[in-house]
């Protein structure tokens, strides 16, 4: 009996060893398995918190957001949709007893980068016509550009034009000055010939102060003179700058064109000269009128004290030829000065009508832009809470030429503009994202005039391009300079007066697509609205007049996405923001876009416990992380 004890035992011990190791290897399968159960649990948890979306923000906008308006939130939903997964853990069994919000990203945050994301998911599945691809958004990008920065150098250009006409009026009041002092000598010296000397000391007072109107025209004249050549200067130094967004042939025709403003600096210099030398003789001319008018009260004495001393009848008086003939000899002396140029701007009444033109856009362009009939909404945004304000351009990210036509694309499908036909307070929400005021009023107001810079730029391009109409503007700055010796002015005013051309054009433009109608982008012949005659027809009127629709053209809707792409920034995607953010505060106020999630990430704590061999310590401590973005 004792020899086959030992065999029962061995067995025994064997057997041991096997069950240990089978449930070793369960106990680790299972645990192994508990964490993936955990990890599904918690992700299908967090899948059911966001799916609580905010129904009306996708209804209206398409967005996804996960309001979440409270510290404790997301943590409590996200507890209350595992716990069924706790609970029927079975095999795995296993609880989560804390959960800790790890972070939270909301749709506000990083500069706009999610709000971005969540249209582009969105807008991938869009159904398109007429979209660019990348190299035509490249095309128009470039278009835009040297639309721009032939605005902009026109406008400047357009200022020393306005400037030089100035110094052209100082001319002319240089000129008028001069021939002035010649008739007053005159009439003086008529006085004297006929020994009147009340009437020659009135007109040696009045000679006297018209030559003290010299010095300060003279200063005038020099101070803009040489303001233009300090903003001139700079207006050069721009445009070289902007010679890369030009393409060759603008280039040539910007240079020869704005050439003749260094021309007229330079022939100017010559005029300067001899302006500046009329105050050299000032105080010769001061000298003799008052030895003149010493000697005329003298001789006026003599006489006054001949007639009182004189008792003889036959006495013939004195010598009066003699007498006055010594003041006229001094009055002889003084030289008026002449002035060899005169005024290079002949029809000013032209000229200030080129100026009106510009003055009206400046005053008040919506009232000449709006179509009879219509009015501004008077809406007003109250944005005291708006995302927009807690942007600040720090972050701000490059977006691409298809992202940037995605977001403007988007923008047209659910925002309201000028043209829509909408029941709400705020009317003009694209309009917002170009201008980001608080009234719709003010928003237009930058619109239209954003749409306006765009076209009178390409409209401008089109007239440097345009033979037939550069000859037209030359023919009209000949007629109001005149054929003078001052021709390079000629050259600045036929500037000036295709920008204006261009600005007129843009102004009819406009108030064609606030009519609803279609303008074509680039311009042709055919296209063309306005004519140089009625240019002026219209500026004296002050009002501008424009109908029909360009094949192929733009609407204003399409000149707004324009506006937006050329000025992308993150910026928009904040304002974008303000504006979902107003509409959905109508059936919530309390809404808020900086309460709403975009991503979430949540660490769960709990316990499982051991099937086999749990030893003194039956439960084991977990963890699961899991996070969730729309």
């Amino acid at each position: 009996m004792h020899n086959k004890g030992h065999i029962t035992v061995f067995l025994s011990l064997t057997f041991l060893c096997i069950f240990s190791l089978m449930c070793g290897l369960l106990e680790s399968a299972r645990t192994a398995g508990t964490r993936w159960y955990l990890k599904l649990a918690a992700d299908s948890a967090m899948d059911s918190v966001f799916s609580s979306y905010h129904r009306e923000a996708w209804e209206k906008y398409r967005i996804f957001l996960l309001e979440d308006k409270s510290e404790d939130k997301l943590e409590e939903e996200w507890l209350g949709y595992i716990k069924p997964y706790m609970d029927h853990s079975g095999w795995y069994s296993m609880d989560i007893e804390d959960a800790k919000l790890m972070q939270k990203v909301l749709i506000t945050d990083d500069s706009g980068r999610h709000m971005k994301q969540e249209i582009l998911d969105y807008m991938r599945y869009a159904i398109f016509n007429d979209i660019p691809d990348e190299p035509g958004a490249v095309t128009i990008l470039t278009g835009l550009k040297e639309a721009a920065a032939v605005e902009d150098l026109s406008e400047s250009y357009g200022e020393h034009t306005k400037e030089a006409v100035r110094l052209e009026h100082v001319i002319e009041e240089i000129n008028y000055c001069l021939e002035k002092q010649r008739n007053i000598w005159l009439e003086a010296d008529s006085y004297l010939n006929h020994y009147d000397g009340n009437g020659f000391l009135k007109k040696a007072a009045e000679l006297e102060k018209e030559i003290n109107q010299i010095p300060s025209l003279i200063k005038t004249y020099g101070k803009i003179a040489d303001e233009l050549n300090i903003q001139l200067q700079k207006t050069k130094s721009k445009k070289e700058k902007s010679l890369n967004q030009l393409s060759d042939s603008i280039q040539m025709t910007l240079n020869s064109d704005t050439n003749w403003y260094e021309a007229y600096l330079r022939q100017d210099g010559q005029r300067r000269k001899e302006i500046e030398a009329l105050a050299g003789n000032i105080s010769d001319i001061e000298e003799k009128i008052s030895r003149s008018v010493k000697r005329s009260e003298e001789v006026e004495q003599i006489i006054d004290d001949w007639d009182s001393s004189s008792d003889d009848e036959d006495d013939d008086g004195p010598d009066l030829s003699r007498l006055w003939g010594s003041v006229i000899d001094i009055w002889g002396e003084i030289h008026i000065s002449t002035f060899s140029y005169t005024n290079g701007v002949k029809d000013t009444q032209k000229e200030k009508v080129l100026e009106k033109v510009q003055n009206l856009v400046q005053s008040n362009l919506i009232s000449l832009v709006l179509p009879e009939g219509k009015e501004v909404s008077k809406g007003v945004l109250n944005n005291n809470s708006f995302p927009s304000l807690i942007y600040t351009g720090d972050q701000e990210e490059t977006d691409g030429l298809i992202d940037r036509i995605l977001f403007e694309e988007y923008c047209s499908r659910f925002l309201t503009s000028y043209l829509s036909e909408s029941g709400k307070e705020v009317q003009y929400e694209m309009e917002y994202l170009i201008g980001g005021l608080n009234t719709d009023e003010k928003n237009i107001s930058k619109a239209v005039s954003d749409i306006l810079a765009i076209r009178e730029g390409l409209n401008l391009v089109h007239i440097l391009t345009d033979q037939e109409k550069r000859e037209e503007a030359n023919a009209l700055a000949a007629a109001i300079t005149g054929v003078t010796g001052l021709a390079p002015l000629t050259g600045l005013v036929s500037f000036f007066i295709m920008g204006i051309w261009a600005l007129g054009e843009a102004i009819v433009d406009v108030r064609r697509l606030l009519q609803g109608e279609k303008v074509a982008l680039i311009k042709s012949k055919d296209t063309w609205k306005l004519s140089l005659e009625g240019l002026l027809d219209s500026g004296n009127k002050g009002t501008f007049e424009g109908e029909g629709s360009d094949d192929n053209g733009m609407n204003y809707t399409g000149y707004l996405k324009l506006i937006l792409f050329a000025s992308h920034s993150s910026r928009q995607y904040y304002r974008l923001m303000d504006v979902i953010q107003m509409n959905l505060r109508a059936a919530d106020e309390t809404f808020r876009m900086t309460h709403c999630v975009y991503r979430a990430e949540i660490k769960g704590k709990g316990v499982s416990r051991h099937l086999f061999f749990g030893g003194l310590k039956p439960v084991y401590p977990i963890e699961v992380r899991t996070e969730k973005a729309y």
